[in-house]
């Protein structure tokens, strides 16, 4: 079982070293990545998640070792015949307004992922992963759910969050199907 990679030990690696993403964003950004290549390179992931590395930054380096991690354990969990995959949040504790656009940075980093890949047209990808990444277009740029009524919104986020979840292991599937021979194992 992975390590558990916290949010906001991440979250605050990320900040300390400038990075020009948040975790909700790193996660997605290389899980769009290795969604449609398993074999995406992580130091170009690093790059783009820190613009230019020092590696004299003590705080930088940190964080990239964090977010290495965050790498690794994304290409693992897309890889588990379990479903085992998590995306990174803030906790339910955690105020309604920071876990919606944690969610929104989360499609929006996923759908640059993506696109950092090559695919440039959706037309040419399979009709599931072509409508779920059109949703992620919609939750990332909608505006904000209707934060009056709260039980009504943390349903909606939880069912929009398992929704991304799933749909991410699906666009996974579709563009890079499970060898049986991980099955077996």
């Amino acid at each position: 079982m992975d390590k558990t990679i916290d949010y906001f030990q991440l979250e605050n690696a990320l900040q300390k070293a400038e990075a020009d993403y948040s975790t909700s964003e790193a996660q997605a950004i290389a899980c769009g990545m290795l969604a449609v290549n398993i074999a995406a390179d992580k130091v170009a992931w690093a790059q783009l998640i820190f613009g230019e590395i020092d590696p004299n930054d003590r705080l930088q380096v940190e964080a990239i070792k964090l977010t290495g991690e965050l790498h690794d354990q994304c290409k693992r969990q897309l890889q588990d015949a379990n479903l085992a995959f998590e995306l990174l949040m803030p906790d339910e504790d955690e105020s309604l307004l920071l876990r919606v656009s944690a969610l929104q940075e989360w499609c929006n980093g996923f759908l640059l992922g993506v696109g950092l890949s090559g695919v440039s047209d959706h037309k040419t990808l399979p009709d599931d992963t072509r409508e779920l990444l059109a949703d992620f277009t919609e939750i990332g740029t909608s505006g904000s759910f209707d934060l009056e009524d709260e039980l009504a919104s943390e349903e909606a986020l939880a069912e929009i969050s398992e929704y991304v979840r799933m749909g991410v292991l699906l666009i996974n599937e579709e563009l890079q199907p499970i060898k049986q021979s991980t099955l077996i194992h």
